[in-house]
């Protein structure tokens, strides 16, 4: 769930401000999932050798009410292979739950950024990225909720295909951290969701996995630890199950200063929040532990991986050394996954949680084998 370190912020917000893009097809609310509500050009926000375009599209939160969400589209420049441009979705990392944290359209331009999006061009991919629900669109943001992830990403692609004819059927998703855990949600979801699609493979680098299993151990006895980045995460966390299933009564396990954290989660992003946190154990937060009452298993409905259902095969990279994405979670998703006879191909390497920049070169490799096959 770390967030990569970036150079340029984006600028959704300041473009919101100066007015929404002109719709490039009608949406109503309840329109098919996919359907493009807007569509603009991002002319200096190109990664090299491609083009770059900013949508907004319908989607479902995973109660399965339509809503919208942003996404950014990377179109290699020349002429596409028979069949089109094959597409790699995007999951992106743990940014934040507000509108200021989107960042998908700056891909092309941040320093750190650009080379998220390049080696899959030069590779012959598109590159579609989506925002999730509820950053840069309305609403908040419910972080690590594994159906309404998997429904963006999915959709996102449809959306992309809406906007561009030169685009595949055919496509691959990877992401790290949060990005990892909508990788697997999507894996499992894609056939079903998006029977018109092929799903050809899935890279999930450092997922977040378990989540419902040890966060509920969390209680005002927890003393504070020394990385602000943990508090950051359960204030996450709280703030995205406040989102996902909102008749939750979140207060009744907040303190007054859990209550404020919890409210700046919402709008907060990753380093800002960090700040925020700066010296706030997660103890402070609860006034009551957290596996009792109906939160473990709120918790378990909303942010639970699937470990069957799986069509595509999965590639798992995981850092040895992770402290935020636990291996021994991971060791544990990816064990059930295989025990449900899930195709699973798992790699670990000799770092901690960017394990991403090691994992690029087999990710494309995997993405090229699988849909060649």
């Amino acid at each position: 769930m770390l967030q990569l370190r970036r150079v340029v912020p984006l600028a959704i917000g300041p473009l919101l401000a100066l007015g929404l893009p002109a719709p490039a097809t009608a949406a109503a609310p309840g329109s098919a999932p996919g359907s493009v509500i807007a569509s603009t050009p991002l002319p200096g926000k190109e990664a090299p050798g491609s083009t770059a375009t900013s949508i907004t599209y319908w989607t479902q939160d995973s109660l399965d009410q339509p809503r919208q969400a942003l996404a950014t589209i990377y179109v290699p420049t020349g002429t596409a292979p028979a069949g089109g441009w094959p597409i790699l979705a995007n999951a992106h990392v743990t940014a934040g739950l507000g509108d200021d944290c989107a960042y998908t359209d700056d891909y092309g331009t941040a320093a750190a950024d650009v080379n998220v999006v390049t080696p899959w061009i030069q590779a012959g991919f598109a590159f579609v990225a989506t925002e999730y629900i509820g950053i840069g669109t309305e609403g908040s943001h419910a972080y690590l909720d594994a159906d309404a992830e998997a429904n963006a990403v999915i959709d996102s692609v449809r959306a992309a295909r809406a906007t561009t004819p030169a685009l595949s059927s055919s496509y691959v998703v990877n992401g790290i951290s949060q990005g990892g855990h909508a990788t697997l949600a999507t894996a499992a979801k894609a056939k079903e969701r998006a029977p018109e699609l092929r799903l050809a493979g899935a890279m999930a680098d450092a997922p977040a996995t378990k989540v419902e299993g040890y966060i509920p151990l969390a209680g005002p006895y927890i003393p504070p630890l020394p990385a602000p980045d943990y508090t950051t995460y359960v204030s996450y966390i709280l703030a995205g199950l406040e989102t996902a299933r909102p008749s939750f009564d979140l207060n009744a396990y907040l303190t007054p200063a859990g209550r404020a954290i919890v409210d700046d989660a919402h709008r907060l992003c990753y380093f800002d929040m960090n700040t925020r946190t700066q010296g706030i154990g997660i103890g402070q937060m609860l006034k009551k532990p957290l596996n009792t009452g109906s939160f473990p298993s709120v918790l378990r409905d909303v942010t639970a991986l699937p470990v069957s259902g799986f069509d595509a095969p999965v590639l798992v990279n995981q850092g040895r050394f992770d402290v935020v994405a636990f291996p021994f979670l991971t060791d544990l998703q990816v064990t059930e996954m295989r025990v449900h006879g899930a195709n699973v191909t798992y790699r670990h390497y000799a770092t901690g949680h960017n394990v991403w920049a090691q994992a690029l070169p087999n990710n494309i490799a995997f993405a090229r084998k699988h849909l060649a096959g």
